[in-house]
């Protein structure tokens, strides 16, 4: 075991995404403001929301889009639809980490929707994947 890895060892990586996904779905509507958009974020200490249509996912805001909206001189009162990411990638939850990974590495994405029977229940993020590594090290440090 690499104690360094800030990332699952090749074990975890053939487990499903069912074992480390965030299956607390936080959310806004396309007419909500990027400033009710980043308090949710804040108040949730989230990297992403997602963005509904009535019931309907159709986007994620993240914390790059905020960074670009802001660095563009976007006023905060836009609505989140002009600013989120669209054209959403998913990945079932019965997915190997080492599949959603290649996914999301190679659509140069860190946050990614899971479904499970066509519905969406969660998001995985590289930081999900790293605090398996970091959860590991703990384990490994309390058996010291």
């Amino acid at each position: 075991m690499n104690m360094n890895s800030r990332y699952p060892s090749f074990s975890e990586l053939n487990k499903p995404i069912r074992e480390v996904v965030t299956k607390r779905l936080i959310g806004v509507t396309t007419d909500s403001s990027l400033q009710e958009g980043v308090a949710k974020m804040v108040e949730f200490t989230i990297s992403s929301l997602v963005v509904t249509d009535g019931t309907d996912p159709v986007g994620l805001i993240t914390d790059t889009d905020v960074k670009r909206a802001v660095a563009d001189g976007l006023p905060p009162d836009i609505p989140v639809e002009k600013v989120m990411t669209t054209g959403l990638i998913t990945v079932d939850i019965s997915t190997p980490i080492r599949e959603a990974l290649e996914t999301m590495s190679q659509q140069k994405i860190k946050h990614m929707l899971v479904t499970e029977q066509g519905d969406i229940v969660g998001v995985i993020t590289l930081r999900d994947l790293e605090d398996i590594s970091r959860q590991r090290l703990e384990t490994y440090i309390s058996r010291e």
